[in-house]
């Protein structure tokens, strides 16, 4: 299939999730690397952001264009990605201690 085969509408949408794919695999590659270097921090920080964003979509400041419901479900849904987030860093890394036995001293 070439550009020609695609409508400039959908092309538009395939670049922006092109841009999106790349964007996710560089900050999953930082998050990789956090979670190997300081696990207990990283958890920490993820268990507060889950926090944050379970507070700022119950409230009628974040996502205002949506409705009350609307901002559930974005709220369940921020939740569920962020601690699949973790189980998935986890899962990489060879063990929620953060020890791959890669690089580990003893």
């Amino acid at each position: 299939m070439s550009d020609e085969d695609v409508s400039p509408d959908r092309a538009v949408m395939i670049r922006l999730r092109a841009r999106l794919a790349v964007v996710e695999r560089a900050a999953w590659f930082g998050f990789v690397r956090a979670l190997r270097t300081q696990p207990a921090e990283t958890e920490a920080y993820i268990a507060a952001e889950r926090a944050r964003c379970a507070e700022g979509f119950a409230g009628p400041r974040w996502a205002r264009d949506l409705t009350e419901a609307e901002r559930r479900m974005l709220g369940a849904e921020v939740d569920a990605g962020l601690a699949q987030l973790l189980r998935d860093g986890h899962e990489e890394i060879g063990g929620p201690d953060g020890r791959d036995g890669i690089g580990d001293a003893g």
